[in-house]
């Protein structure tokens, strides 16, 4: 069973008024077989509000460089609880071994907008190195 542990930080092209200092979101990835899991966490947030946690795909045709819909909704964290989510259509060695390109994003709670200077978080995820 292969693991994958990754940090992400603020984006720093977000322009927002929301607190970004010592925010810090974490995603731990199992593959399971048949499926992947993922928990996600999140410190350094506002506790009233709720997150929206997705995984888009990274398309050069659309405006802002990923895909305006997310290839994998991880949830919404709630009170900064952590969230799991599981995956079967995308096996963990096409996610992170193969082609999959993608870009984990974490919207500003007051501003849910696909432009990435509004995006709280907005890092590379899948097999950008390979």
């Amino acid at each position: 069973m292969s693991t994958r542990y990754l940090t992400f930080t603020a984006n720093p092209s977000y322009t927002g008024s929301h607190p970004t200092a010592d925010l810090v979101s974490n995603i731990y990835v199992q593959d399971k077989g048949d499926l992947m899991q993922f928990f996600t966490d999140l410190t350094g947030g506002d506790l009233s509000k709720d997150y929206k946690l997705h995984i888009h795909v990274a398309d050069t045709s659309e405006p802002f460089g990923y895909s305006g819909n997310p290839v994998i909704d991880l949830g919404t964290m709630v009170n900064n609880k952590p969230v799991g989510t599981e995956v079967t259509y995308l096996p963990f060695a096409d996610f992170f071994l193969g082609s999959f390109k993608g870009y984990y994003i974490i919207h500003d709670p007051d501003n849910i907008s696909n432009d990435t200077t509004t995006l709280l978080v907005f890092g590379k995820i899948g097999s950008w190195d390979q």
